[in-house]
């Protein structure tokens, strides 16, 4: 890799960041198609593609999802209670997922990209044609089974697609549970942390098939991931404090509009 192509990941990295902190996604929208061009011009094109592109995009997704997390706390739009429901079933259903995948070649990058493309679709819909009502009251349902569930479905989500869970629990927090978005971003992005860090220590100790460089820890590509992280610190905190200050309508078409693009992007590799 040349200087260009860590300054293309810095990049990259700022608005994956940006976006985890203005929507509460973790960034894995951005990352997943990033970390898949770089995997490939490395040489990774073997059955380990898809894993590997998980591995890494969840890696990344620790520290997004951890600075968004923390400055949604500095402003005083944390929700801890929630946060600990929703993670915990979720842990569980991501690393069995993970490990049902590592365990077989039957994941391959067709079903990937008709798994991760459905959510997408299904995010994007919801997105543009819901208008959920805005309820600055307590959850309509707060009891814990109900954020048990949701972080249960997410954590099944994060591990069959990279993308943090986020693309699920933020539209389940505001149209099921009639939530403000920003509410319902500040749990997500709290929650995404647990997720990633659980399966970021597996990738980290498994040992995977294929080394494509010497700066590797099991599934964890160094080269790949460390701009994307370094870019975290600078651009998740500006998604934060812009997220604030911007109304639900366009946060919401925000959201629903980068969902398009990558999806029109599985759609190309599928069909064309």
């Amino acid at each position: 890799m040349e200087t260009i192509d860590y300054l293309i990941l810095f990049i990259f990295g700022g608005v994956a960041a940006f976006l985890s902190g203005f929507l509460g996604v973790g960034g894995g929208i951005i990352y997943i198609p990033v970390i898949e061009y770089y995997l490939k011009k490395l040489g990774i094109h073997s059955d380990i593609l898809v894993k590997t592109i998980l591995a890494n995009s969840l890696f990344t997704i620790i520290f997004s999802g951890s600075v968004s997390s923390y400055y949604q706390y500095k402003n005083g739009n944390f929700y801890p209670k929630q946060i600990i429901q929703t993670a915990l079933p979720g842990i569980v259903s991501a690393l069995l997922i993970t490990y049902l995948i590592k365990s077989g070649t039957w994941y391959d990058k067709t079903i990937f990209n008709y798994v991760f493309g459905s959510m997408l679709l299904l995010i994007v819909s919801k997105m543009y044609l819901t208008k959920p009502k805005i309820n600055n009251e307590e959850l309509i349902n707060d009891k814990a089974i109900y954020f048990g569930g949701t972080g249960f479905f997410a954590g099944i989500v994060t591990a069959f697609s990279g993308l943090g869970g986020g693309v699920v629990m933020t539209p389940i927090f505001t149209d099921l549970f009639k939530q403000p978005i920003k509410k319902a971003s500040s749990i997500s992005n709290g929650v995404i942390p647990f997720f990633a860090i659980a399966m970021g220590i597996y990738n980290l100790t498994d040992t995977p098939k294929q080394i494509i460089s010497s700066y590797q820890i099991g599934y964890i590509v160094l080269p790949i991931v460390a701009p994307l992280i370094l870019s975290t610190f600078i651009f998740a905190p500006i998604g934060v404090n812009t997220s604030q200050k911007t109304s639900h309508k366009m946060i919401r078409l925000t959201f629903a509009s980068f969902a398009s693009i990558v999806f029109f992007k599985i759609l190309y590799e599928l069909f064309l």
